[in-house]
């Protein structure tokens, strides 16, 4: 190839890529998913001539159970997505690898050739690259900031005998930053998601995201309503360390908010060491009634099927059920709210669950919520009885599995 031919593809080249910054420039105002966005990326890097055989990007996230959000791509199987819990960043695959490295040392740049004389194999998995037919291999972190870890890992092997040119270097340095740029806000947007799902859980967190944060936002729903209380807590915390109190509570919403999530239900509130469930009324009651006592009875098989807990920790919880209508919005002042339930079905519910104690039964339910769920071989009611609930003036029956 002469001077001339070179210097020709050369500029073909630059300005297909800078086609492919454009388009980056114009996705990072729209809504596609990161991963439709990273698989169409390495496609049309492929396009043009770029010789990648993998792609891989990487950055944090903000949730409950994961700190690193990876996407693989290969033009094989598409797009991959590893999530990555904390504890794995201290694995001994993760130490060894040349993202490890590169953020240790600070490297905006790391380049491996993996074949030829100038080859350099000094991560394990550069060696697995080689043996899938890598021959060059580039890394590039771009910060978010100036301080910081927030920010994406970005890598690149290519498969062409003489590796990446240097004029496709400076291009994937450039498509790499402006990849960047357009993962930017959809990574804030996931975080903003995470955290309201997280502390407002999925259906409230997408109404608060969709606008509904003002002060009187709200419905009126016809529900199951699911209340649950830890007995003896204040003792359990007294007696406890912290550490140990928080693991405890820990195990008890993995056998009571755990089940209603699984059911279908929703966790309105964590109240101190209380669950509020909501089951709504979205085909007929009898169906919310349904998944809200398979709940409630997955939480008791659950309790039971535990290890048995250490001397003075043993874990027992009282559950009621009713079902009624409430009102599901935001309270509070207009600086702080919480999105909640709020109207007498959800006092009926938290008074009803004060009588497990009383009445010796972990698992009780207002007649209104017995009526949708008729009592079959497997489980039928037993009535216990007319009450009077505090604050309320009507008897309320009361029954049991």
């Amino acid at each position: 190839m002469d001077d001339q031919t070179a210097a020709s593809q050369t500029a073909a080249s630059t300005v297909l890529g800078d086609s492919i910054v454009a388009w980056l420039a114009d996705e990072a105002l729209l809504e596609t998913e990161p991963a439709a966005l990273y698989g169409e990326l390495c496609q049309r890097l492929r396009g043009i001539g770029v010789p990648i055989l993998r792609g891989r990007v990487g950055y944090r996230v903000l949730h409950p159970l994961y700190d690193v959000n990876a996407m693989s791509w290969s033009p094989e199987s598409g797009v991959a997505i590893d999530l990555f819990r904390p504890d794995q960043s201290s694995g001994e695959e993760f130490l060894n690898s040349p993202i490890n490295y590169a953020l240790t040392h600070g490297l905006p740049v790391l380049r491996r050739r993996l074949t030829g004389e100038t080859a350099l194999v000094d991560f394990p998995l550069l060696a697995e690259f080689r043996a899938l037919g890598g021959t060059d291999y580039l890394l590039f972190m771009v910060r978010f900031g100036r301080v910081g870890q927030a920010g994406i890992i970005c890598s690149w092997l290519a498969d062409r005998p003489s590796g990446f040119t240097d004029s496709e270097i400076a291009q994937l340095q450039r498509i790499t930053r402006e990849l960047a740029i357009a993962l930017k806000a959809k990574i804030e947007h996931g975080v903003t998601q995470n955290i309201a799902d997280a502390y407002l859980g999925k259906r409230a967190g997408a109404a608060v995201r969709n606008g509904s944060i003002r002060r009187g936002d709200g419905e009126k729903i016809t529900a199951a309503l699911w209340y649950s209380d830890l007995r003896r807590s204040t003792e359990l915390a007294d007696r406890l360390s912290a550490d140990d109190f928080l693991k405890l509570l820990g195990r008890y919403f993995e056998m009571t908010a755990a089940a209603v999530l699984e059911h279908g239900g929703e966790v309105v509130s964590l109240i101190g060491d209380a669950v509020l469930g909501l089951f709504r009324v979205e085909d007929t009651p009898q169906e919310c009634c349904g998944r809200a006592l398979a709940a409630a009875t997955d939480a008791r098989r659950r309790l039971g099927a535990a290890p048995q807990a250490a001397a003075g920790q043993a874990i027992d919880f009282g559950i009621a059920l009713h079902l009624g209508e409430v009102i599901y919005g935001n309270v509070g002042v207009p600086e702080r709210l919480q999105f909640t339930l709020v109207g007498p079905a959800v006092n009926v519910v938290v008074r009803v669950q004060d009588l497990t104690k009383v009445l010796g039964s972990p698992l009780l339910a207002t007649a209104p919520f017995a009526a949708m769920v008729p009592s079959t071989s497997v489980a039928s009611w037993r009535p216990l009885g007319e009450h009077i609930l505090r604050g309320f003036d009507a008897p309320m029956p009361i029954l049991t599995i």
